[in-house]
C-alpha cells in the first residue's frame, strides 16, 4: 500500500542500518537488540517489550542484531510533513535519535497502522496520510532538536471550504480519496487542514469519509437490488468484510440486518396504507348507498 510502512525483522546476523529519512519504529514482540561497533563487538543492549518506540534519525549508521529475532514496524515520516507541522516549510526538521522510549501517543498511532497493515490496508491512503500528519505533530512538539514551539492553529473551515469538502467526498465516494485531495479544495496545507477539520466537523477527515460511505450504503441497501460486494465497492470499501465491519461499528447492525429491517418496515407501511385506503373506500361506498 505504501512505501512509508515496512515490517522489519532482525536476526543473529548483524545488519547494517542507515536511514536517509526519519522513522518511527514500534516493537511488535518482546526481545533484545544489540548495537554493535564496526568490528562487531557489542556496545549497547536494549531490551524491549511490545509497543515500545524507537526514533531513527537520518544519516545515522548502526550495526544491529537480535538473538530474539525481534520484529518492528517502521513508519517513515517525510520531511515535508515534519516541516509543515513545525510551520517552517523551507526547513528540514531534525529529530532526536532515541533507542527506546514510551509514549502512549506514538504507540496508539503505530498500533493503528499495524492493525491496518495486517488487514491489507482496507482504509486506503487517507488513513495513512492522517496517521503521518498526527505522528509529525507529536514528533515536532516533543522530539525536535530545535524544540521550537509551534504556533497554535486558530479558526476553522469556511462555509465554502466545508461545502467543497462535502461535495468532493460525495462525488468521489467510490474512490480512494486522499488527504491532499480534501485539503486542495479548501486551499489549505494538509497539516493545517487536518487540524481545523476536526475542530469544524467534530471528527477526523478519515472518520468523516467513512461516515459518508456508510450513509451512501444505507441508501443503496434499500433502493437497489445489488449484491453486498457491489454495494461495498460502490461506496469505496475495498472488501465486503471491511464494509460489513465498518457498517456494524457505525450503525450497530450488519448491512444485511439493516436491509431486512428497513425493507420489512417498508412492507409493513405499505400494508397499513393499503388497508387504510380499502377502509376509506368501503366507508365512501356505504355512505353513498
Amino acid at each position: 500500500m505504501s512505501s512509508r510502512v515496512e515490517l522489519v525483522s532482525l536476526s543473529t546476523k548483524p545488519l547494517k542500518v542507515e536511514h536517509e529519512s526519519q522513522y518511527v519504529v514500534m516493537v511488535l514482540q518482546p526481545g533484545a537488540i544489540d548495537f554493535l561497533s564496526i568490528d562487531g563487538s557489542p556496545t549497547e543492549r536494549f531490551k524491549y517489550v511490545s509497543g515500545e518506540i524507537a526514533l531513527c534519525c537520518r544519516q545515522r549508521v548502526a550495526l544491529v542484531q537480535s538473538h530474539d529475532q525481534i520484529r518492528g514496524l517502521h513508519f517513515e515520516v517525510s520531511d515535508f510533513r515534519l516541516s509543515e507541522a513545525a510551520g517552517e516549510t523551507n526547513r528540514e526538521i531534525e529529530l532526536q535519535s532515541i533507542h527506546k522510549l514510551k509514549d502512549p501517543r506514538l504507540t496508539a498511532l503505530m498500533t493503528a497502522v499495524n492493525i491496518e497493515r495486517a488487514s491489507g490496508y482496507p482504509s486506503g491512503q487517507l488513513f495513512l496520510q492522517s496517521i503521518e500528519v498526527a505522528l509529525a505533530a507529536v514528533l515536532v512538539q516533543t522530539y525536535s532538536l530545535s524544540m521550537k514551539a509551534t504556533r497554535p492553529i486558530k479558526g476553522g473551515l469556511s462555509d465554502v471550504g466545508r461545502r467543497n469538502v462535502i461535495d468532493l467526498v460525495r462525488s468521489r465516494i467510490s474512490e480512494d480519496i486522499s488527504l491532499a485531495d480534501m485539503a486542495a479544495v479548501t486551499g489549505l496545507s494538509i497539516t493545517h487542514f487536518s487540524h481545523i477539520f476536526k475542530k469544524s466537523m467534530g471528527e477526523s477527515p478519515h472518520q468523516f469519509v467513512l461516515q459518508q460511505r456508510v450513509q451512501h450504503a444505507k441508501e443503496l441497501l434499500v433502493s437497489l437490488n445489488l449484491r453486498m460486494i457491489d454495494i461495498a465497492l460502490a461506496c469505496g470499501f475495498k472488501t465486503q468484510q471491511h464494509f460489513a465491519r465498518i457498517f456494524r461499528k457505525v450503525c450497530g447492525l450488519s448491512p444485511t440486518e439493516y436491509q431486512r429491517l428497513k425493507l420489512g418496515k417498508r412492507l409493513r407501511d405499505s400494508y397499513v396504507r393499503s388497508c387504510a385506503n380499502s377502509a376509506g373506500l368501503r366507508s365512501a361506498m356505504t355512505t353513498h348507498d
